[in-house]
């Protein structure tokens, strides 16, 4: 007799004997059910009475301390009888079902409720039981016994998600790992979130589990909350996870008319909602489902963002193969005969795109220039300024592929772009779970007493979008530049994948060349220190000159005279195309550089670029220095004015047209008629603000062999990688 049917005849002999256990299965008969469809899927409500034991469980840590186990031998009924597995566990027939053959599965031991040192287990159990579904409740989701693991498993094919996954799978799911025997992938719009594991190997199935489950631990002693389901088909395995947020809903807790006795587990998140109450039943409706299924799912979907592209008064762009503009008029948006407040133009077909033309990149950079640029998503148009703004609505996976396609070549190794992903999705994640203000996003301090101008440069608060499309935010720029398979895949393969740090997204800063010493996040921005944006040395050991401390004068001009071995010292031409595009490629000297000035040209420059008329220019001195060299603050002597700059941005766009490479440099001075400077030489070291990745030395670190996990591992120290979504 296989185990289906020894199950179906304990069933039996309890059914005949147990009066406890018949009464409740009787009443099934007559237990009302109502189905709500929705888009694609449908969500069953069940009014059961009996379940008020289960629904009304107390599962806090003194009711349990204070009752005996129910599960454990000692204390159940002697009538309840059960069948061992392989002395394990024991099947129970449940007294108080949900279906006809509702069985709880018990191990032999009194061991807290967790899933995965029994996962192996659960997959036995669905094989063994190929008619049944197992289920398991998360200690606090849904489990009513969660001081004693167990499982549940009930007739196949009753609840919704069991017969609505193969569909669901073909029109709304998402892949994040497939191959011949076995698919791993999220229900997407399905009001819960919802990960399906397939596989006809069982080794595959749990290394998926493992990685899933460890995805979305939150803290290593502690197990995410869950529910999972299993079954056995056609030599296949099929788990459904249920990430959760919450054990129970507002409604559980509300008083008066609001209160309702809902407290999902696996089988409500799986589509049958069970209330033991006839009025939270007669309830229920479309609405309240919803904001249920919401409270308790934890989001697992992938974010979509708002992506600022362009400004002007007008704006041509293609779309349909059709040449249209729209134009600022009356304040309002004119297009095509009509006016608007905002027009979104939405793809009709996967693959559909549009093109944007005249699309100013590289803004204040030295290489500057426009260029028609294609995107995919949607287009919305918006009011901004007395001016048109076009806006690309896009996934966050589609617009990853396209900013390290365009932040660096496409075709830079696996592993840098793996890098490069996850940062930049990090990046992304973390200034939008912040609530800027303009006053934080623009930071500047102007003290005409003791003369210093000190500005830092955040995100800008952007109204009307997330992030801007050039080097301000990330530079993206569509699929303007194809997006190599290999990119694709670096994008795929850490999908979700952010750098996390005392339980918030890092804010990953990265820059060209960090020079061969990295800075400190409160010397460029916010004076906040952030334990993963500090200075490392670019190498993978303290070579000589790597222990100066260069926030020291001295210390700091001999560094920068020097050119020191590091990851980022490198003229390779392979792997510098690797991380520049063409354009960057116009920059040779990066690690270090000299740029040279007259009086002249100097004076003139510092009036254009600041605004202040200092005269003849007499010394350029450094004040403050951060743990690169980079200079914080400079103080700028003139003939008719002396004044501080900084921070480190502000103290290269006042010595440059556009943007000194870095402000890690040192000043020759060469002396001239009434004993003033003729000319400046500034000699410097690194390509950008140098805090975080380095993407140069990344990419030399990706050609040496370091995996992806080793690179971030060096630039952003105390950080580790977790999943967000699927």
């Amino acid at each position: 007799m296989n185990l289906n049917q020894q199950l179906k005849e304990l069933y039996n002999q309890q059914y005949s004997t147990w009066e406890l256990a018949r009464k409740n299965i009787d009443d099934l008969k007559n237990v009302e059910i109502k189905t709500f469809p929705f888009d694609n899927f449908e969500i069953k409500t069940q009014f059961n009475p009996a379940r008020i034991v289960s629904s009304g469980a107390k599962t806090d840590a003194k009711s349990i301390q204070e009752r005996k186990c129910f599960l454990c031998e000692e204390n159940r009924p002697d009538i309840q009888k059960c069948i061992s597995y392989q002395n394990k566990f024991e099947f129970l027939l449940n007294p108080f079902p949900i279906l006809p053959l509702h069985f709880t599965i018990a191990r032999t031991e009194h061991v807290p409720q967790e899933i995965l040192p029994y996962y192996d287990d659960m997959l036995n159990l669905a094989k063994d039981l190929d008619e049944f579904t197992i289920l398991y409740n998360g200690p606090t989701s849904g489990a009513s016994a969660p001081d004693h693991a167990h499982f549940q498993a009930i007739e196949q094919n009753h609840l919704p998600v069991e017969y609505e996954y193969a569909t669901l799978k073909e029109n709304q799911s998402k892949t994040f790992y497939k191959d011949e025997n076995s698919e791993c992938y999220s229900i997407q719009h399905y009001l819960r979130s919802c990960i399906v594991i397939e596989s006809k190997d069982k080794k595959t199935v749990v290394d998926l589990f493992q990685k899933i489950y460890r995805d979305l631990q939150q803290t290593e002693d502690k197990e995410s909350m869950m529910n999972v389901l299993c079954l056995y088909k056609n030599n296949t395995w099929t788990t459904f996870i249920f990430p959760r947020a919450k054990h129970r809903p507002t409604q559980y807790f509300a008083e008066g008319d609001n209160n309702m006795m809902i407290s999902p587990g696996a089988i409500d998140m799986a589509g049958m909602l069970i209330t033991p109450r006839k009025n939270d039943f007669d309830k229920l409706n479309k609405e309240i489902i919803t904001d249920v299924f919401r409270q308790v799912s934890k989001d697992i979907d992938e974010p979509t963002i708002a992506v600022g592209i362009m400004s002007e008064k007008e704006i041509s762009f293609v779309i349909d193969g059709n040449e249209k503009v729209v134009s600022f008029q009356n304040g309002k948006i004119y297009f095509e005969g009509k006016y608007f407040d905002e027009l979104i133009f939405s793809p009709t077909e996967k693959n559909s795109n549009f093109e944007l033309k005249n699309v100013t990149i590289g803004i204040n950079f030295h290489w500057e220039r426009k260029e028609n640029q294609r995107f995919n998503g949607a287009l919305k148009f918006t009011i901004e300024n007395e001016k048109i703004t076009a806006i690309n609505i896009i996934s966050v996976e589609d617009y990853l592929k396209s900013v390290i396609s365009s932040e660096m070549s496409a075709s830079a190794s696996l592993e840098l772009l793996k890098a490069h992903a996850v940062i930049s999705r990090s990046w992304l994640l973390a200034i939008n779970n912040e609530q800027l203000t303009i006053d934080n996003a623009n930071n500047c301090q102007l003290s005409t007493v003791n003369y210093q101008f000190i500005k830092w440069y955040e995100r800008d608060a952007h109204t009307n979008f997330d992030v801007c499309a050039d080097d301000h935010c990330q530079r993206y720029q569509g699929i303007t530049r194809a997006n190599t398979q290999t990119a694709i895949q670096a994008v795929e393969e850490t999908r979700g994948e952010v750098l996390m740090s005392n339980g918030e997204i890092c804010d990953a800063r990265f820059s060209k060349s960090c020079g061969g010493m990295s800075e400190k996040f409160e010397n460029c921005w916010a004076n906040i220190p952030h334990s993963y944006l500090t200075n490392i040395v670019d190498n993978d050991k303290n070579t000589n000159g790597f222990d100066l401390d260069l926030t020291v004068e001295e210390n700091a001009e001999k560094w920068i005279r020097q050119s020191p071995p590091a990851f980022c010292n490198t003229h390779d031409k392979k792997i510098l195309a690797q991380v520049l595009n063409n354009y960057d490629q116009e920059t040779t000297d990066f690690y270090r550089w000299k740029v040279v000035y007259s009086q002249q040209e100097l004076a003139e420059l510092l009036q254009k670029r600041s605004g202040i008329d200092f005269g003849e220019i007499i010394d350029l001195i450094p004040i403050e220095r951060g743990a690169s060299g980079r200079l914080v603050k400079l103080k700028i002597v003139g003939t008719k004015q002396t004044i501080i700059v900084g921070k480190e941005l502000e103290i290269r766009k006042w010595l440059s047209p556009s943007h000194l490479y870095s402000s890690a440099f040192v000043v020759d001075k060469k002396i001239g008629e009434n004993n003033l400077p003729e000319q400046f030489t500034l000699i410097g070291a690194g390509w950008g603000h140098g805090v975080g990745l380095c993407q140069i030395g990344a990419a030399v670190m990706g050609e040496k062999g370091y995996n992806y996990q080793e690179i971030l591992a060096h630039y952003y120290k105390k950080s580790g990688l977790k999943k967000l979504y699927f």
